[in-house]
């Protein structure tokens, strides 16, 4: 997608002979490809850490992290077992219990 962007502020910027139009949309994918949290946004969790250091990518890493852990040893979690969509990435009414206990099984804390 960033790629895309950068095609079309190129094209922008030499049709529209506008340098403001280039430095707008090249902002804009760099802010796509590094989204702030909007849910992890306090405490100390190793999910919480990570959208400190690196927004939703860092948390998406860390995350994915945990589930490999958790399944390594010997539990099964999933993205859309806790998330409606992972685009928004808004949380089902179990999300909560079920970070905990993905948590506990991936040894992550």
């Amino acid at each position: 997608m960033k790629d895309a962007v950068a095609k079309l502020a190129l094209f922008l910027s030499l049709t529209a002979g506008g340098a403001g139009a280039f430095a707008f949309l090249a902002h804009s994918a760099d802010a796509v490809a590094g989204e702030k949290c909007s849910i992890a946004v306090k405490g100390a969790s190793p999910t919480a850490r990570a959208c400190a250091k690196g927004g939703r990518d860092e948390a998406r890493k860390v995350m994915k992290e945990m589930v490999t852990a958790a399944k390594n040893n010997g539990s099964k979690f999933s993205c859309d077992g806790c998330h409606n969509s992972v685009v928004t990435y808004e949380l089902k009414p179990n999300a909560v219990d079920d970070y905990k206990k993905l948590q506990a099984a991936s040894g992550m804390n």
